[in-house]
């Protein structure tokens, strides 16, 4: 069992300018970290599709959520905490990895990381950790994510998805010998299919300004704050286990969700990538809020650091023990987002690259009608699927730029207009800048490739959720490549 951390006196001069000093990915807490090496339990609980605007600690006090409320009081709130894309899988790999998804290789839907990417289950093994995922996992392949235990989800009567296996978490906590866990919760609610019924009625929901808000769309809200409140559930289930084995004092807690759900999923909008994410350590991380531009990234050279390691330096991330321990700081400079949406279920070409500065939020929409309209004036032919894609989105100009402090929900594009064309240049720049270090398939006037997915997703493929012309079935064959070339 590990032992509470013991407390040392440190310069905070030093700590300031050292963290001053440093930047870039892989950063490390320093030697005068109190954190660093103190070998806590490690308890993560992972929403699935869950809009950051839809937890009463993020503002929505309409929304079921009195567990993450309770842990908010009690721990570090993140306002400023991102994932780098919309989506299950590619949101997933870049938490286990440290890396975006474009370095991962997981930047499609049901997709493989690339070959030789270390993940979480290898870096915390190494270092004397026993490495759980309990719950979904919607990450492959297996042989990379050499997790020391694997509990699946539960098949529980009356519930739209299973749950999380609280009796085999029980066991673990009750049976840890002298190794420290690091438990991947990783819950399938609020995800839909949502409850058939809710307790909750459609005049007490409360939906973002860009949402459908017609009474069919308030019934729906209605279903998904049931879900909402089943994964309010399990959370407080997994903090009671922690109360019951007396060990919360010895256990550090994240709970985010993996991305937004509402003019969110599938997107490069903060409603997307922006997520609720809340750190508690009793005795150690102070309670509050903190502006930190934090990235899912940094969450794998945190936990190295937390289990006497040194992250790899070429990890995208940073670690967050600066600002666990202050409760305040900088982090980044700028986070990114990523947007392919070939490979799901309403596949289309309209892929997105975005950067974020904490204020300023600049997207480019590589597929746009305007780009569509300049391939058409230079005589070039255009292929289906690419038309398809950009009239999909056709109200969506080729850039796009957002004062999310003043426009939290990002309704007014300020791309354009004069006195923010130095904000919006210099975005632009960073932005192909780092797509540039990423390998990124794309470039700014460059082709749109087709890409190799999972063959149920295909592009060429036709279904309910796709309809395609006939003729065009099966046209993309030998003309896709291969995402990790």
């Amino acid at each position: 069992m590990p032992t509470k951390m013991m407390k040392t006196k440190f310069s905070k001069l030093t700590v300031i300018l050292f963290y001053a000093i440093i930047g870039g990915g892989g950063g490390a807490a320093g030697a005068d970290s109190e954190m660093k090496g103190s070998k806590p339990n490690i308890v993560f609980f992972l929403g699935d599709d869950q809009s950051k605007f839809d937890h009463s600690t993020y503002g929505n006090v309409a929304v079921p959520t009195p567990t993450t409320d309770a842990l908010a009081k009690e721990g570090l709130v993140f306002e400023r905490a991102f994932t780098g894309q919309a989506i299950c899988a590619p949101s997933r790999s870049m938490l286990y990895t440290g890396l975006y998804p474009l370095r991962n290789g997981c930047f499609i839907n049901h997709s493989p990381i690339r070959p030789g990417v270390q993940t979480l289950p290898k870096y915390l093994s190494d270092l004397g950790y026993t490495v759980v995922l309990a719950g979904k996992s919607h990450v492959n392949p297996d042989a990379q994510f050499p997790w020391s235990i694997r509990m699946e989800p539960v098949q529980e009567e009356g519930l739209p998805r299973p749950s999380i296996p609280i009796q085999e978490m029980d066991k673990l906590m009750k049976d840890q010998g002298s190794k420290p866990f690091c438990l991947m919760i990783a819950s399938e609610f609020p995800h839909g299919p949502y409850f058939d019924e809710s307790p909750y009625k459609a005049d007490d929901v409360s939906l973002p300004p860009f949402a459908d808000s017609t009474e069919e769309a308030k019934k729906k809200a209605t279903l998904y704050y049931a879900s909402i409140a089943q994964k309010e559930r399990e959370l407080a289930s997994v903090l009671k286990l922690l109360e019951k084995h007396g060990i919360e004092d010895q256990t550090i807690v994240f709970y985010a969700d993996d991305h937004g759900v509402t003019r969110g999923k599938y997107t490069a909008y903060d409603s997307g990538l922006n997520v609720a994410f809340i750190v508690r350590w009793p005795g150690n991380v102070p309670p509050g809020r903190t502006n930190a531009l934090s990235s899912f990234a940094d969450f794998v050279p945190t936990v190295i650091e937390l289990a006497g390691g040194t992250p790899p330096e070429d990890l995208d991330g940073m670690s967050l023990l600066p600002i666990l321990e202050k409760g305040e700081g900088k982090q980044h400079e700028y986070v990114y987002g990523v947007t392919v949406n070939q490979g799901i279920i309403y596949r289309h070409v309209f892929p997105q690259r975005s950067v974020h500065d904490g204020r300023y939020h600049y997207i480019f929409n590589f597929n746009s009608m305007e780009r569509l309209e300049r391939e058409r004036a230079k005589g070039n032919e255009v292929n289906y699927f690419i038309e398809k894609g950009a009239s999909k989105y056709r109200h969506l100009p080729e850039e796009m730029l957002f004062d999310t402090q003043s426009d939290p929900h990002e309704l007014s594009n300020l791309a354009g207009r004069p006195e923010m064309a130095d904000v919006q240049q210099s975005l632009k720049t960073e932005l192909f800048r780092w797509m540039k270090e990423q390998n990124d398939y794309l470039s700014e006037d460059g082709p749109l490739p087709f890409l190799q997915t999972n063959k149920k997703f295909s592009l060429d493929r036709a279904d309910e959720g796709h309809p395609i012309p006939k003729r065009m079935i099966g046209s993309l064959k030998g003309k896709t490549i291969d995402p990790h070339r």
